[in-house]
């Protein structure tokens, strides 16, 4: 292992070649700081020894110099003073230890102990770097194959809504007609999951008003122009996981189509959907309206198929529902609220 020796005392730099070479160490020595950062710029060194006194200057010159350089090569620091203020400037100034040259024979054996010491050290935190980049980058490859994935989920389901919406124009009952289209709201709304993963930075979590809005929107163009439902959002930034946001799509479609189709019977009219986080660590989204209003005595008409898919996503959100609102005396108020 090559080592460079900066200390301008030829005679005790003679003696540390021998007594290094004997633990398997090659010195290279350098009688000057100036010629010991031209070797080092210009040569690789496992570990250099500096010493601490130079003639109008000290070691410390050395290590502001290379620490500009950005290498890790530790440096042992070198110095005849028991003061520990040079020691404390050394350690801070880049070095890895430092080693009080004394008269007595004890100053190598330490010295080899304290090179072998910093070696270690360098290889294990060259390792952990390895390591830690080697684990940066199969995150980014898993990250990258999560994004692909949800991609072609994103893409096979619209596929199916799209086949769903040709069976529709097929299809020569209403009732078949209304059935298909709620089925293809369903899968857009886990559509819209997968497609709000695939464009989101982070692909464990999915961005509530990115992903809501655009299902709302679809659900407007293709459902409520038709029929001069006029649906009104206010959704604020929430993050959540994949599942919760699959099962507030579905609670939400479910809300704003049973809306569309029964609270304005004689025309037009407005949906009110909000979402927003409370302070006690609650977040609820809810869906209003002005219409005729609901009565949960005469229970769900129609199948009652929404009535019962709101309630199961509702089970694995662990969230409350609540119908109706204080102070509201007509149409309908359903919200839904978990924790986060």
């Amino acid at each position: 292992m090559r080592i460079l020796y900066v200390d301008d005392d030829p005679a005790l730099a003679r003696l540390a070649t021998r007594v290094l070479a004997r633990s398997d160490f090659e010195v290279v020595h350098a009688a000057s700081i100036a010629i010991g950062l031209q070797l080092f710029e210009a040569e690789a060194f496992e570990a250099v020894v500096l010493d601490h006194y130079f003639e109008n200057q000290t070691g410390l010159t050395f290590l502001e110099a290379i620490a500009e350089l950005g290498r890790q090569t530790p440096v042992l620091y070198v110095t005849g003073s028991s003061d520990a203020d040079v020691a404390i400037r050394a350690l801070k100034g880049g070095a890895a230890d430092y080693v009080v040259k004394t008269a007595t024979d004890d100053f190598f054996p330490l010295l080899v102990s304290a090179l072998h010491q910093a070696l270690e050290n360098a290889r294990l935190r060259s390792e952990k770097e390895e390591a830690d980049r080697q684990l940066v980058a199969a995150k980014e490859r898993a990250e990258l194959l999560l994004a692909e994935m949800n991609h072609r989920i994103a893409n096979s389901l619209s596929l199916v809504s799209a086949m769903i919406r040709m069976q529709m124009q097929l299809a020569s009952s209403e009732e078949t007609k209304t059935a298909l289209n709620e089925t293809q709201n369903r899968i857009t709304a886990i559509a819209g999951v997968h497609r709000s993963l695939y464009t989101s930075e982070n692909v464990g979590e999915v961005q509530l008003h990115v992903y809501l809005g655009p299902l709302l929107a679809e659900l407007e163009s293709t459902n409520a122009a038709a029929n001069g439902i006029s649906l009104k959002p206010n959704l604020c930034g929430i993050s959540t996981s994949a599942d919760k946001a699959v099962a507030l799509g579905v609670i939400l479609i479910e809300l704003v189509t049973n809306a569309m189709k029964y609270a304005y019977p004689a025309g037009a009219g407005d949906v009110r959907i909000e979402l927003r986080s409370n302070d006690e660590g609650t977040a609820v989204l809810s869906v209003e309206d002005d219409g005729i209003g609901y009565s949960r005595a005469t229970g769900p008409k129609g199948t009652g198929l929404g009535t019962r898919l709101i309630n199961a996503m509702a089970t694995t959100l662990g969230a409350e529902i609540v119908y109706g609102r204080e102070g509201k005396s007509s149409g309908t108020h359903i919200a839904v609220r978990w924790r986060q």
